[in-house]
């Protein structure tokens, strides 16, 4: 156990109580306006029946692409998530994409453009080429992608097509979609609450029925946590199987690419694999996602939260009651299931943040490509961040200490952690082995009020572990809690093994719902 470690995250949880009646007075105490209901079917078709229905002339991708713009239009004044769009771009890309439907052969298309004329959404740190790629930084404001993300590129080439890029915390720095650049991005389901990070702007998109799927990206739960705040599915894969090249920020740290990957995030489970397929390339066939998975052979493996820690906040009960249901209704169905017992679990924090703090090279909020000799003092910022006086966001600043902050374990500690990382990996890999998933949170409560996600940071580490573990995960929502917020589970398979956690994401949502839209 590390004692300033746990000190801090009492002194969070203590502080996020003390601040609860302050940040309740700004966020406001009523729902804003009331959400716009989705009237056009075409927007609740999952991508790869869109893909067939376009192929097939029963729908257009332009009508499609349309019906999306129009969405995204209406709904983005209340939530702020875009920071840019590409409309026209999008529609002459669907008309293309329609003439050459008229033109070839079906089966020539299904091979060579699987995907053709669906459009969606991208995070803006994932590169769309010509688009903005700023971090939500105002030092980067002006600087535009040159290429697309590898991750980005795969979907194109398979006839994706691109409507705008989505709102992010500063150097993807928070679990609060905040930045001086473009704003606050607002949760669809109750404006008063955050839509999550990093990937919260694609969250709260997707959420809100204004995009069919978008390219998130995970470091520290940035796909999971918004995906469980905004009610949709979103798959963080096996590490390094799809790349987060042209990715910002990034890190020339060989390890960085086992703790950040790029994933889909979406509305429907059904598309998962067939995302993650196109999006990984070549490497795909690590996963093997042709194969035939059968529900009934998956054994349920299920951990409802890491312990007694002061450290961290509790488990809502109602997503602990939420995963018992999950588990009781793969149980009634003949499906082998037991709750998980894992060593080390009581050090998890630590585990996952000293995997963090092992990166050599740490993507640094006050670099400055025009004036690389330009110093800033940490405090200084901190102190102007604190009172809305700096060029920097407040939790940009924070998060730029702690990564840089190498004191919270001495190098024998650091070593200890890094050993019983490994071990608890190897535990859970030969605990699954290859038809084995994990149930747990991947938060431990639902959406927080904005400005509250100081005080939950250390929640983050339910998903964070799995980064640092290397291992896929796959966010399902659950249905709701009695406040009408979106409430959920993740679901951890083993490396390489991800077509579990899709399969078993697909069974919970024919028992449980998946996304419903915000009333």
């Amino acid at each position: 156990m590390n004692i300033p470690l746990r000190i801090v995250g009492i002194l969070l949880r203590v502080l996020n109580v003390l601040l609860l009646p302050l940040v309740k007075f700004v966020g406001g105490s009523k729902r804003r306006t009331p959400f716009p209901e989705i009237r056009n079917e075409m927007l609740q078709v999952p991508a790869v029946d869109l893909a067939e229905r376009i192929r097939n002339k029963e729908l257009r991708s332009e009508d499609v692409v349309r019906a999306y713009i129009q969405r995204i239009r209406e709904v983005n004044p209340l939530i702020n998530a875009v920071v840019e769009e590409r409309f026209a771009a999008a529609l002459e890309e669907a008309k293309k994409a329609d003439e050459l439907i008229a033109s070839a052969q079906t089966i020539w298309l299904i091979k060579t453009y699987p995907l053709l004329g669906v459009p969606f959404t991208v995070k803006e740190s994932c590169a769309l080429k010509g688009a903005p790629l700023t971090g939500g930084s105002l030092p980067r404001r002006s600087v535009k992608a040159s290429v697309d993300g590898e991750a980005v590129a795969n979907l194109r080439a398979s006839g994706c097509i691109p409507l705008l890029v989505s709102n992010t915390p500063e150097y993807c720095l928070s679990w609060e979609s905040y930045n001086h650049v473009t704003g606050r991005t607002l949760n669809p389901y109750d404006s008063r609450r955050t839509a999550g990070g990093s990937s919260g702007g694609e969250g709260s998109l997707i959420g809100a029925g204004a995009s069919l799927f978008g390219v998130g990206s995970d470091v520290a739960g940035s796909i999971r946590v918004p995906s469980l705040f905004n009610g949709i599915f979103g798959h963080k894969p096996t590490a390094d199987v799809i790349s987060i090249k042209d990715h910002f920020p990034n890190s020339t740290d060989p390890k960085f690419r086992n703790l950040l990957t790029v994933g889909p995030m979406s509305r429907y489970a059904k598309d998962l694999p067939t995302l993650v397929h196109v999006m990984a390339g070549d490497r795909a066939s690590k996963l093997r996602l042709d194969e035939t998975v059968y529900t009934r052979d998956i054994r349920i493996h299920y951990l409802e939260d890491f312990g007694f820690n002061l450290a961290l906040p509790s488990v809502d009960e109602e997503i602990k009651i939420a995963m018992f249901r999950a588990v009781q209704y793969f149980k009634d169905h003949g499906l082998h299931t037991e709750r998980a017992d894992l060593e080390h679990v009581g050090e998890v924090l630590e585990i996952a943040l000293c995997k963090l703090q092992a990166l050599e090279d740490v993507p640094d909020i006050f670099e400055n490509r025009e004036n690389p000799k330009e110093k800033h003092s940490l405090l200084l910022e901190l102190g102007k961040a604190m009172i809305g006086k700096s060029q920097f966001t407040l939790a940009g600043v924070v998060f730029n200490i702690l990564f840089n902050t190498k004191y919270l374990f001495s190098r024998e500690e650091q070593q200890h952690y890094l050993k019983l990382a490994d071990d608890l990996k190897q535990q859970i890999i030969d605990t699954l082995g290859t038809d084995g998933v994990l149930f747990l949170p991947s938060y431990p409560t639902a959406a927080p009020r904005h400005y509250q996600s100081f005080g939950y940071v250390t929640g983050v580490t339910y998903s964070m572990l799995f980064n640092a573990l290397g291992l896929p995960g796959t966010q399902v929502p659950l249905g709701f809690n009695k406040q009408g917020l979106p409430i959920g589970i993740q679901v951890v398979a083993a490396p390489y093994q991800d077509r579990l956690g899709m399969c078993i994401a697909r069974e919970l949502e024919a028992a449980f719902g998946g996304w419903r839209a915000p009333q």
